[in-house]
């Protein structure tokens, strides 16, 4: 039920953003917003505002929109034509129509440049060891070595190096290292191989690289579970102290989740203490796509403290952090359009696809974790979502965006037959989409 809550106050933040991008330009393009709706279906809540609109909470909270007033949808009194959609010209109903996406785009960079100002904080940048052969040993990293920056950019957190690394792993190459090895500061290139998108099964950067950075064994302690999965029905709860599976004892977090994944369909016999007493619980991690185990819980890393010597922190001062956000967003963006399109020549597989379930699972973990995963949570969301409108698919506001544009060629506006079928095809099109993210989140879900 948690999980539930965070999707719908996600979901409802991000579709406000998106219809009042809509709506705030239409306003200033002198067009009549007749009704401003998040959800659809049967009305919860609704109010007359003093400018005529209409504000309604609705039942289904998959969407909402923003009605406005337009000849095509019934009749418009003479005094009101000019206050018409469909009488402004192409450029006010570009504007309009574009507005929705570059709100959700607009509201990623106020997230990020939240995040930036308020601090992330992370572990130094210390490397625990280096893989023979590999391009950390090749670039002549050694254990203890910390990585100050990555072509330029201070990098005080392994977040920030991997930020860093994974924006010259877009295009391959060589990265510039700052290392400080026995308190000196040594410049050092390291070979950045070009990485694949794929979300399902995503490869460890820093394992291709062959460093291993410094960590913190996390205490095996249950931070949280997934309504309905493995660990839910097997009786886990937050809060439970993983002590033996099958005997054997539990050390880290590491070593229960490294136990889980070499365990898909294999019943398990599980130890816990829970107020201060032992429990013996049985479960059998399902078996996911790619062929590891999972039971659908998460580690409480609160329980866990890291040392002073180890701690770090991400910072950017207001100004600078502008800059950082509009980074970040535009990295996020044009990696989700990347992995779109690899999706469509078939290089990236369509798994990454998530749904409802996916997306509920992942708000109540990132609120889970504290205010800024949960901010970063939604600036991600927000992108999607502003890229996803933004497809050449009728119905979605890329879709009107590619008839204006064959009006602006052809000098006049697509018929209303186009239209119509073109709307037919789109709702086809999202409907494939959305079963094929249902399945996929039941396939996660269930095996």
């Amino acid at each position: 039920m948690q999980s539930l809550f965070y999707f719908l106050f996600a979901l409802a933040i991000l579709i406000i953003v998106h219809e009042f991008g809509h709506f705030w330009v239409a306003r200033r393009c002198g067009v009549k917003v007749l009704k401003f709706s998040v959800g659809f279906g049967a009305p919860l809540w609704q109010k007359k505002g003093r400018d005529g609109t209409e504000y309604v909470l609705a039942a289904i909270p998959l969407g909402g929109f923003v009605k406005m007033l337009d000849e095509r949808e019934g009749d418009v009194p003479d005094e009101l034509l000019d206050n018409a959609f469909n009488r402004k010209p192409l450029r006010s109903r570009i504007a309009i129509v574009a507005a929705g996406p570059i709100a959700n785009l607009i509201f990623a960079v106020i997230a990020y440049w939240f995040i930036f100002v308020l601090g992330i904080p992370g572990i130094r940048t210390i490397i625990d060891e280096v893989v023979p052969d590999s391009p950390g040993e090749i670039a002549q990293l050694i254990s203890g070595d910390e990585i100050k920056a990555v072509n330029g950019q201070i990098t005080p957190t392994w977040f920030s190096v991997h930020k860093a690394l994974a924006k010259q792993s877009q295009t391959g190459g060589i990265a510039e290292l700052t290392i400080n090895t026995s308190g000196v500061d040594i410049q050092r290139k390291i070979e950045v191989p070009k990485q694949k998108i794929d979300l399902v099964k995503p490869v460890s950067l820093f394992q291709e690289l062959g460093i291993t950075p410094v960590r913190v064994e996390l205490k095996p302690i249950v931070g949280s579970i997934v309504d309905g999965a493995v660990a839910d029905k097997a009786g886990l709860e937050v809060g439970d102290r993983l002590l033996f599976c099958d005997g054997k004892a539990i050390n880290s977090w590491i070593d229960w989740v490294e136990l889980i994944r070499a365990s898909p369909n294999q019943p398990l016999k599980i130890t816990v203490e829970r107020s201060g007493q032992r429990k013996t619980l049985e479960l059998t991690p399902i078996k996911t796509a790619e062929n590891i185990g999972q039971i659908g819980a998460g580690v409480d890393a609160s329980q866990t403290v890291v040392p002073d010597e180890l701690q770090a922190e991400l910072r950017y001062g207001p100004v600078a952090a502008i800059g950082q956000a509009i980074q970040e967003t535009w990295q996020f963006s044009s990696a989700t359009v990347k992995s779109l399109f690899g999706m469509l020549t078939g290089t990236v597989s369509t798994k990454n696809i998530g749904g409802p379930i996916s997306i509920a699972q992942y708000a109540g973990a990132s609120a889970d974790r504290g205010l800024i995963s949960f901010i970063s949570f939604l600036a991600m969301i927000s992108i999607s979502l502003g890229i996803l409108n933004l497809l050449p698919i009728p119905v979605l506001d890329g879709g009107h965006l590619v008839m204006y544009m064959v009006e602006w060629l052809q000098g006049k506006p697509v018929s209303e037959q186009v239209q119509l079928q073109g709307q037919k095809l789109g709702i086809i099109l999202l409907l494939m989409l959305m079963f094929l993210a249902f399945f996929n989140d039941l396939s996660r879900l269930f095996g």
